[in-house]
This record gives C-alpha cells, structure tokens and sequence, in this order.
C-alpha cells in the first residue's frame, strides 16, 4: 500500500494504465502488490528495472512500456499526473466530462505529501456523490502525508484502498470515489508483510472502520492472505485502533456488538496465468443459534495466451444477509454504498473478458456478464425479515442481466487512449417485477488523455 521511492501520489484505479500494468504482470515483469490503487512510485520502480533487462522484451512489451513515458519523465521532488476524460454512452444517454489531478512531493526526508482531486460534470448526477454545484461533482480522493522506512510506511489522511486479490472488486473493501479517511500502515517483508487501516467513515455519527491483513509471499509465485475488519458506532473503541489486536478477541471482551468479518485471499501466479480467490465469512453459526451463517467468494482466472491475448474470469458470489447487522449503524456501507462487493448481497456475477494486444496499439476486445440479484438488502438484516435460514439463492423475483460488448481501444501519441464499445443489455425482472423485461443496444465512447 504504501512504498519508498519518490512520488506519493497514486493511479487512479480506472486508468487505462492500469490495462497495461496488468499486461506487464502476466508476462512476470511486475510484482503487483496486495492492495490496489498503484503509487507511480511502485510503478516507475517496476518500470526501471524491466528496461535494464531490455533484451528479454518483444515488440509488444516495447509498446506498452512507451506508454508510460509521461511517468517516467516526472520531476522528483514535486511532480502532477493529469487524467482528461471524456466520455458518452447511450440508451439511456448519458456524457460526462472530466478531469483527474494528482500532485506531490518531498516535503522532508522521508516525509512526502499527496494529493488526488477529480472534477466530474455530466448530464445524470452521481446521486450517491458529492454535493452537486451547476451539475459538477468534486471528488476529493486523496490527501495525505506518507513516512515511508525501509522497515515500515505510514500513510495520515485520505487516499482510496481496495483490499484483495480480485481485478474489479473486493468482497473485503472496495474502491471507493471519495477514498477512505484515517491512518494507513504497511510492514513490508521478505516473506511476511502487514497492512493495517483506520478509518472514521462518519464522524458526526462515530462510525469506524478497522482493517488489517497478514500476508505470506513467496517470492511472487504464492500469495496467502488472512485480514479481519470490524465496523462500529455510536463511540471510538481504542482497541480497533491497534492493529496489532485480534478485532474478534477485543470485541468480544469488551461486550460490544459490531459487524466484524474474516476474509482468507490466495494468488497463484504460474507461467503466464494468476489464478486467485477471496473467501468472506461474515458470521458463522458455530454454536445452535436460529441465525443464518452468511458467507461470500470470489474466484478467478487471469491468462495471457500466446502473448497477445488477454483472458479473465471471474465468479463472484454473496449470500443474503452478507454485510447486514442487527444495528442500523452498523450496516457495512458508507454514504449508501456497500463497502465490500459493489452490488451488495443476494447476487451473483459470471464474467469473460479477452483482449488482443498488439505492438499496433489497436486492442479489441469481448466482454460478457451475466448477474443475478435477488431481492435482499444489505439494509435488511435477518432478525427484521425473518423466514428461513436457508432461502432460495437468489431469493424473491430475481432481476437478471445478460451483458454482450464488443469494443476496440486505439493509443496514440503516448497520452491518449481512445475506446468504443457497442452490445446488447437484455434485463429480465427489473426492479424485482415479473416480465417486466428491456432488451437494450448500447453504444460507448470514451477518451482519456494523460499527462
């Protein structure tokens, strides 16, 4: 999470970059860490040293590694990265504009500041977003002072976190648009490494979120996680703040009743493939007690094929009742988003992707999802709705969404990354009403420009 270079700031978590960074790691020349969105330190570091090795890169690896010649030429005692996006989708319609601006810098040895603001206006507003001003939304994502040691790194202030293996979301803690405010630490290791986080998601209410992870690495080939994260209210328990504490022992001791989950994550990195997982236990009924265990999992698959093509897969499943609590303030979402998966629970995900990547810069690419949401809320906890234990997965009328794109993203001149999608969105059930059915064509359009 946090690193020792000489940037602070970090990549936004839905940058083209990202595509290329996840290229570079399936062909072995990245390590990626445990926890997402990338400092450019990390990255310009990882970059370095692939062009020492320059002979083992083919001319697709020479490509991409030229894009990111708008990182590599940064200063480093003070430096910015600029996201210009523009995008426009159709039925419904919808276009927005935007800008991404990151900046930071030395401010003493081994203290560094950051800061991550973006300035969005489109013709929907985000309703869970920030306060509107002439439809334009201003997302403060980060803002921090970082130590950084060889030994360990800390991080005060805000910045986005998403915690776990997967490629698009977290059971655990996802991104977030606004980040997370509090106290970040990294313990790196040859073998073991810890991440811990504090964050208050609502001070007026006294609503707290704590995190830690212990991970095993072995030597990239391997990865074993164990993290726990416990969310409380109504006033501060000091023992979440030490992340050197079991969350579980400290609140059972100390007679409170928050919402606490366990999470195992595992990565398996073998020639050029990762396959991954992440397990969440939200509660487990290891006593007799009339309450429903309630569990979630992710596993997927990520492969480069012959070095051109890129195939992922991805399952995600979460049981109803997942990141409900008996106490209303203790329900696992912040401003009216989940904090774990972002569609919440009673729902299910089966998703496909392949892209072929080329020394051209023209990629396209295949997506294909397919969800289904039953009718349970993550504000709607077990002992409020009653019923079975056990009820049909996913229960009540469930809403389904069968999703086909076919789409092409074009790099030029280094800075711009150019993508047009086109498919169809068939709906059955929607909002939960028999035969209440939509069969939609889609068509999207985006641009960024990086500098």
């Amino acid at each position: 999470m946090l690193f020792f270079l000489i940037f602070t700031y970090a990549l936004p978590i839905d940058s083209p970059i990202m595509d290329d960074i996840e290229y570079l790691q399936l062909r072995g020349f990245v390590q990626m860490t445990a926890m997402k969105p990338h400092d450019v330190d990390w990255l310009i570091g990882q970059i370095d040293e692939i062009i020492i090795n320059e002979s083992k890169l083919n001319r697709t690896d020479r490509k991409i590694i030229s894009d990111f010649s708008p990182l590599l030429t940064k200063n480093p005692n003070f430096s910015y990265l600029l996201h210009v996006i523009g995008r426009y989708e159709s039925n419904p319609e919808f276009y927005s504009g935007a800008l991404d601006e990151r900046f930071g810098g030395i401010l003493l040895s081994h203290l560094k500041f950051s800061h991550a603001m973006r300035i969005r206006r489109a013709n929907t507003l985000d309703t869970l977003g920030p306060q509107p001003w002439n439809d334009f939304q201003t997302y403060l994502s980060e803002g921090l002072l970082s130590f950084n040691h060889e030994r360990f790194n800390m991080d005060i202030g805000r910045r986005d976190v998403f915690w776990g293996p997967g490629a698009e979301h977290s059971l655990l803690l996802s991104s977030a648009p606004q980040g997370y405010d509090g106290l970040h630490l990294h313990v790196p290791g040859q073998l073991l490494e810890f991440h811990g986080m504090f964050s208050i998601l609502d001070a007026a209410k006294s609503r707290f979120l704590s995190v830690h992870r212990l991970g095993l690495n072995l030597r990239g080939f391997l990865k074993i996680g164990f993290s726990e994260s416990i969310l409380s209210a109504d006033s501060l328990e000091p023992s979440y703040v030490n992340f050197l504490l079991p969350f579980y022992l400290a609140q059972w001791s100390s007679y409170r009743d928050d919402n606490i989950m366990w999470s195992l994550d595992l990565q398996l990195h073998l020639f050029n493939s990762i396959f991954y997982a992440e397990f969440l236990i939200d509660d487990y009924m290891y006593e007799d007690d009339p309450n429903p265990d309630k569990f979630a999992y992710q596993v997927g698959l990520k492969s480069l094929i012959v070095n051109s093509l890129i195939a992922h897969v991805n399952y995600t499943f979460v049981d109803k009742w997942v990141y409900t609590q008996r106490q209303p303030q203790n329900v696992y979402e912040q401003r009216e988003r989940c904090l774990g998966y972002p569609l919440g629970n009673d729902v299910d995900e089966l998703s496909f992707a392949v892209k072929y990547v080329n020394a051209y810069g023209i990629y396209p690419h295949l997506s294909i999802a397919y969800i289904r949401k039953g009718e349970g809320s993550i504000f709607l906890p077990y002992n409020e709705e009653g019923g079975p234990i056990n009820p049909p997965f996913p229960s009540g009328v469930v809403e389904k969404t069968l999703e086909i794109k076919l789409g092409i993203d074009y790099k030029f001149h280094r800075n711009f990354h150019l993508g047009a999608e086109i498919g169809q969105v068939l709906r059955d059930n929607v909002d939960h009403i028999t035969g209440n059915d939509t069969e939609d064509t889609v068509f999207d359009v985006s641009l960024w420009v990086i500098l």
